[in-house]
């Protein structure tokens, strides 16, 4: 359920290169990588020449990536036409984790009723790798874990609307958590996964939905304290 590549792939594979297609999801699953991960800093601009020299591709599939890019969120078009690496404002990303979190109860309440015995499995194997990866400090590692955990009951509501409304953002939200909300990734986080799933075998659906806005309101705290402290995220992050 991983949707992004390491940020260190280059685009080499003769399979990759066969197909138009292919090779501009190849590139927008590096460039979304390295955006999430820091590696192409918030705010920074992105050239597309200077891209598909790097990428060993031409401009045209770079082009193309980072419109799909632009789409979920990772990158601003500019006035001439300048991209650059989305910047991380409190205010922006406090918005997006609270509309994110609206959607991911609505997908936790359709998707209950359906969950079986397959996405209890699948569930039990995100938590797993959650905690595998917080024991070797795999921080992005722990945070797809724990997407993927959510994208499990979302999908599970069969609402095609809902699991692409929030797949979309999953890139912003996992970035914001990687370079400023890595807190939220310790024991208690993987605890809190723990208990949505303890309280979905016990029937309580009331006790899912709360652990689902503990941790909701966890990341929008960051994001006020952030805020107080004079605002700009990526300055804080740089100092």
């Amino acid at each position: 359920m991983v949707y992004w590549t390491s940020a260190l792939e280059r685009l080499d594979s003769p399979e990759i290169l066969q197909s138009p297609a292919t090779r501009r999801q190849a590139v927008a699953a590096v460039l979304r990588s390295r955006i999430v991960a820091g590696v192409i800093p918030p705010g920074a601009l992105l050239r597309e020449t200077a891209l598909a020299q790097d990428l060993n591709v031409s401009a045209t599939p770079v082009r193309e990536a980072l419109g799909t890019l632009a789409s979920e969120g990772l990158v601003e078009v500019e006035t001439h036409r300048l991209k650059r690496a989305t910047p991380i404002d409190p205010d922006v990303t406090r918005d997006l984790i609270r509309v994110q979190a609206e959607l991911w109860r609505l997908g936790y309440a359709w998707g209950m009723p359906r969950i079986g015995a397959a996405e209890i499995r699948t569930l039990k194997r995100a938590i797993a790798r959650y905690s595998a990866a917080l024991a070797s400090g795999e921080y992005m590692a722990a945070i797809m874990a724990g997407l993927d955990f959510h994208t499990i009951f979302i999908k599970a509501s069969e609402s095609r609307e809902l699991l692409r409304s929030t797949l979309d953002r999953r890139g912003l939200i996992a970035r914001f958590i990687f370079l400023h909300g890595i807190t939220t990734l310790r024991e208690s986080g993987l605890r809190e996964h723990e208990a949505i799933l303890q309280a979905f075998l016990a029937g309580d659906q009331d006790g899912v939905l709360a652990c689902l806005d503990r941790m909701a309101a966890r990341l929008i705290a960051l994001c006020d304290a952030e805020a107080m402290a004079g605002g700009d995220l990526d300055q804080l992050q740089k100092d």
